[in-house]
């Protein structure tokens, strides 16, 4: 399995965490970008990246910012619900790695120091137009946090397990709809089932931008051939629209407060 590791030569983060990842002789697996990876299109990446077609996965090292300031690691699949004001195309998801931001955040869950929410995120941002599947890992949320050697080790161990484990995990793919941007439900299946891997998530207020085409790429740019729908998280004009596209599709779904239950699965 052809895994690549980058990072952008300016993200404070990113340079923690790779730094680490060298220490821990991960080095050759890493590769610096010349540009923010948002904005990074497949050519490009083809310039510092040059068997980039024959990489299977990518990692994206990074900062995670929020207004709050809150402590926070995180992982996450990327794509536009509609502009594309920061990277990748207008109305595209990108390929994702459930496996990957699962295990990394299991590995983030397990390991991380006291005060620091554990979070996916639901999908967004660029880049999407990258022919193979990209996950982030991030370390937030100041520049406090991205220069703290001990998140950095941590953030660099959890890239190691994905590397290690992901490739040979057996998972089932899901992609999820509804809840807020740190989706809370969704981490809970994601740390703690056994057999359920979450790719992309389309939240709440994506909801004007839901269509069948992106309830689609959700699913398929996840590699997933099931859905969860966080039922109370999400208005009712909406979910009925991801509940028609799903059901046009012949995708099977669930509600996250039964999954567990209907799937006997933990």
């Amino acid at each position: 399995m052809n895994i690549r590791i980058l990072h952008w030569k300016d993200d404070k983060a990113a340079t923690n965490i790779a730094n680490n990842l060298k220490e821990m002789g991960l080095w050759h697996l890493c590769a610096q970008s010349p540009k923010s990876l948002l904005f990074t299109t497949q050519k490009e990446l083809g310039g510092f990246v040059p068997d980039a077609r024959k990489v299977d996965y990518f990692i994206v090292a990074s900062t995670h910012r929020s207004e709050t300031a809150k402590l926070a690691l995180t992982v996450h699949p990327t794509g536009n619900f509609g502009k594309a004001d920061l990277g990748g195309n207008v109305s595209e998801l990108s390929k994702t790695w459930p496996a990957g931001m699962k295990i990394g955040l299991q590995y983030y869950a397990k390991h991380s120091p006291e005060g620091f929410d554990i979070t996916m995120e639901a999908t967004h941002h660029g880049p999407t137009d990258w022919e193979k599947p990209l996950m982030f890992i991030e370390i937030g949320s100041t520049e406090k946090e991205w220069i703290r050697k001990d998140l950095g080790i941590l953030a660099a161990n959890a890239i190691k397990e994905i590397v290690e484990k992901a490739p040979k995990a057996k998972f089932e793919n899901y992609a999820g709809f509804g809840g807020i941007h740190y989706c809370p439900s969704f981490n809970k299946i994601q740390i703690e089932n056994e057999k359920a891997a979450i790719g992309h998530i389309v939240p709440k207020y994506a909801e004007d931008a839901i269509t069948e085409d992106i309830v689609k790429q959700a699913l398929e740019k996840s590699f997933a051939k099931k859905a969860i729908i966080d039922w109370k998280g999400i208005k009712s004009v909406a979910r009925e629209k991801v509940v028609a596209a799903l059901e046009n599709l012949g995708i099977e779904y669930f509600k996250t407060g039964n999954f567990e239950k209907i799937n006997n699965l933990i």
